[in-house]
């Protein structure tokens, strides 16, 4: 499998994060040059400057549903320019997106090509989106909601260290509010009205509504952060303003719409203006789904057991699951993600094609 190494080294050469769009094509034409095969039709999107592929079988029917699609991300978060320089120390492969998530996606696409070289035919599509890492309005959301791709299961290898099973997922809402107050003296603060006083008493009703006490040791309850908290112009001056943005994590039995609804009550409440940022549903797949039984035997083969698991991070998942289809995840081994030092195990690598191998033939 030195074809597989050689595509993901290539991978991670090109510097895929936000800020360079020259890039992001670059990678898409450069998977599209890798994928050019008479058994495959590659179909390449752009929404506001983000580039985007789905690859499928040519015998497939022009329709876009699918019985699977595997999903996969080829953009970065930003690093130095050395991290795109890729090493190896052994089994590791170094270098940024090496499990985030060029690794996983090269072992896709080699599995694609593969199938196609040997002319199997695959009810199957591979997405490929370049804007994961900025929130995915213009890959994953765009092709399912406007291009109208759909699947009867989702497979995305981009959560679950170390080929734990991932089949749930919280729901997140990033939101901002904007407080105004009236400015005075600090001298004089009868004679104004602080919009950071505003901005905190809301923030202690909102955790009122979203918190709760919970003893579960894996924290699969809500969670809220005050991530960015910007007011105020002067030491001496009441505050005429104040912006406050949140992340805010949820499980069922709450719901997307009930949180924006009751977030949206409490801001009026308390005078501000409400901004969503970006927003997702939980989700949480049967593991007696019939598709999903055959992907745990899968990995049970491959690696000798099986680990169930959850994410607290919002993943690409969210999107599929929002559409009512379900989603599975799985990731092979690595560590330091977005950190300076990312890396994948290239043997881990191996198993997690081998895992995907092995499920198609059941399916």
């Amino acid at each position: 499998m030195e074809s597989l190494k050689r595509l993901l080294l290539n991978l991670i050469g090109f510097r895929t994060s936000a800020e360079n769009p020259d890039q992001l094509l670059e990678i898409i034409e450069y998977v599209e040059d890798y994928l050019n095969h008479p058994n495959l039709k590659i179909e390449r999107f752009m929404k506001n400057g983000k580039p985007s592929i789905v690859v499928s079988f040519s015998k497939h029917s022009n329709d876009r549903k699918f019985k699977l699609i595997f999903a996969g991300h080829l953009d970065v978060v930003p690093a130095r320019d050395e991290q795109f320089v890729p090493r190896e120390e052994g089994d590791k492969i170094f270098g940024r997106g090496a499990i985030d998530m060029k690794g996983p996606s090269a072992v896709m696409i080699k599995l694609f090509k593969d199938l196609a070289e040997r002319g199997e035919y695959k009810d199957i599509a591979l997405m490929l989106t370049t804007d994961e890492e900025v929130g995915s309005a213009n890959g994953v959301k765009y092709l399912l909601d406007e291009e109208g791709f759909s699947c009867d299961l989702a497979v995305i290898p981009d959560s679950g260290e170390d080929f734990t099973i991932i089949t749930e997922e919280k729901g997140a809402l990033h939101f901002a509010v904007e407080f105004d107050g009236k400015p005075a003296h600090g001298s004089t603060p009868w004679l104004g009205e602080s919009a950071i006083e505003k901005a905190l008493k809301f923030y202690e009703e909102l955790k009122g509504f979203i918190l709760y006490e919970s003893q579960d040791p894996d924290h699969w309850h809500n969670t809220l952060v005050m991530g960015v908290f910007k007011g105020g112009n002067k030491v001496n001056q009441i505050p005429p303003n104040a912006r406050v943005e949140f992340d805010l994590r949820f499980v069922p039995p709450f719901t997307l719409e009930e949180i924006k609804s009751g977030i949206s009550y409490l801001v009026k409440k308390h005078k501000g203006n409400l901004e969503i940022l970006s927003e997702g549903h939980p989700f949480s797949t049967d593991p007696n789904h019939p598709l999903v039984k055959p992907f745990i035997e899968s990995v049970e083969k491959v690696i000798g057991k099986v680990k169930f698991g959850k994410t607290h991070g919002a993943t690409d998942g969210r999107f599929f699951a929002e559409k009512g289809m379900p989603v599975v995840m799985i990731y092979p081994q690595g560590g330091d993600i977005h950190g300076d030092n990312e890396w994948v195990s290239f043997d881990s690598l191996l198993k997690l094609y081998a895992i995907f191998e092995d499920f198609l033939k059941k399916i």
